[in-house]
């Protein structure tokens, strides 16, 4: 696989996560109750089957090696009681999300700066947008953190917000780093 190709594959790949953080966070914005209610339903369903699974195996085995097993029985315990939990009191769960997101959206945003810096020390002339919207991404992730919002599903609206403008500053960066990638590409063909 020839640079380029790698390049234009990686280009795709990351348009492609893009356009799910915009998808998904059109998700949260217009149906955040809904979503969040369906999301614990479904986690928790998981985690329910992978708890019975892991307790059927533990009491099906037959002991001669039971170090291979030995902690199929508390992790299904524990699997279980998180499934159980996660379905009949999901409003509990919500609770921490947008915390969780939080800390997700801040590491995204650290990233950023990251690449922003590499994209200036490569020449990307657009680094300065990239790096103001990679710390961006860092306020807005700490300004979740904090969680002034009233109701969860305001919350939530704001995380689908989130999503959305990282989706779009990701596709904005992919667009200014394409574009020193083709005036490179051009340089070395001459």
């Amino acid at each position: 696989m020839s640079f380029m190709d790698m390049m234009n594959k990686l280009k795709k790949n990351w348009i492609a996560s893009a356009v799910l953080c915009i998808v998904v966070g059109l998700i949260l914005l217009l149906l955040p109750e809904k979503t969040l209610k369906v999301i614990c339903y479904v986690v928790g369903g998981i985690a329910t089957a992978s708890g019975v699974v892991r307790m059927v195996r533990y009491f099906k085995q037959d002991h001669t090696y039971p170090v291979i097993f030995q902690n199929d029985l508390m992790v299904g315990l524990l699997s279980l009681g998180l499934g159980l939990f996660m379905i009949t009191a999901p409003a509990a769960v919500v609770g921490v999300i947008p915390m969780i997101f939080a800390v997700v959206l801040i590491g995204f945003g650290i990233a950023n700066i990251l690449r922003a810096v590499d994209a200036k020390k490569a020449g990307v002339g657009a680094w300065g947008v990239m790096l103001a919207l990679a710390i961006l991404t860092v306020i807005l992730g700490f300004v979740l953190l904090s969680s002034p919002f009233e109701t969860m599903a305001v919350t939530v609206s704001v995380i689908g917000g989130c999503l959305i403008y990282e989706g779009v500053a990701d596709i904005i960066t992919v667009l200014a780093v394409g574009k020193r990638i083709e005036t490179w590409r051009k340089a070395l063909n001459g």
